[in-house]
């Protein structure tokens, strides 16, 4: 017996397979510049020492005009409202990152970045209590990863351009995890 088809899954069910390669390609580039970041840290872009930032910031950026698209092709004004709202923060964070990596606006780019990964983290998991997803776990884990590094990088924990764009990476993981895992969860609900 196929169960019912609510109109907030509507939105995911014909493109679990593009969700499950975003999030592929998410985890996949998140692994790439943590890695970079930890083996790399004092690299120069753009004439600064900018570690890895204005990286992270173009992969933040990217995100949050997939999210416009998603949004723009959503069935539902849920999945408009979820889906533009993150990707607009995802593009002005993405970049302001890009464009103000340098190393006198370490204090600045903190409490950006503190900003941003808490009103993330934040958001995912009301939004979860506000909608009926299945298997929301892999989200409300993302969203307390996303608070957990909001308030490690609030507490200038080390305070250092390389630690910000290792935080956005392992933030990009666990979204790309997190995409994966719904896109699975969602497929298999509606092919049962």
């Amino acid at each position: 017996m196929k169960p019912n088809k609510k109109p907030e899954f509507i939105q995911f069910t014909s493109n679990s397979v593009w969700y499950t390669l975003r999030g592929r390609a998410m985890v996949g580039i998140g692994i790439t510049i943590a890695i970079l970041c930890l083996v790399s840290p004092n690299v120069y872009m753009l004439g600064e020492n900018a570690s890895w930032l204005p990286v992270i910031g173009l992969v933040v950026l990217s995100v949050g005009v997939l999210r416009c698209i998603d949004g723009l092709n959503s069935k539902t004004t849920q999945g408009y409202l979820y889906n533009i709202q993150g990707g607009i923060l995802d593009i002005v964070v993405g970049f302001l990152v890009f464009f103000s990596s340098n190393s006198s606006e370490i204090e600045n780019e903190n409490l950006l970045i503190v900003g941003y990964l808490l009103t993330q983290g934040i958001y995912r998991n009301v939004l979860l209590s506000a909608s009926e997803i299945p298997n929301p776990l892999a989200n409300r884990v993302t969203g307390l990863v996303s608070i957990i590094l909001a308030f490690v990088v609030w507490y200038d924990w080390p305070t250092s351009m390389w630690f910000i764009a290792f935080s956005l990476s392992i933030d990009i993981i666990f979204r790309g995890w997190a995409l994966m895992v719904m896109a699975a969860s969602l497929k298999k609900h509606f092919n049962d």
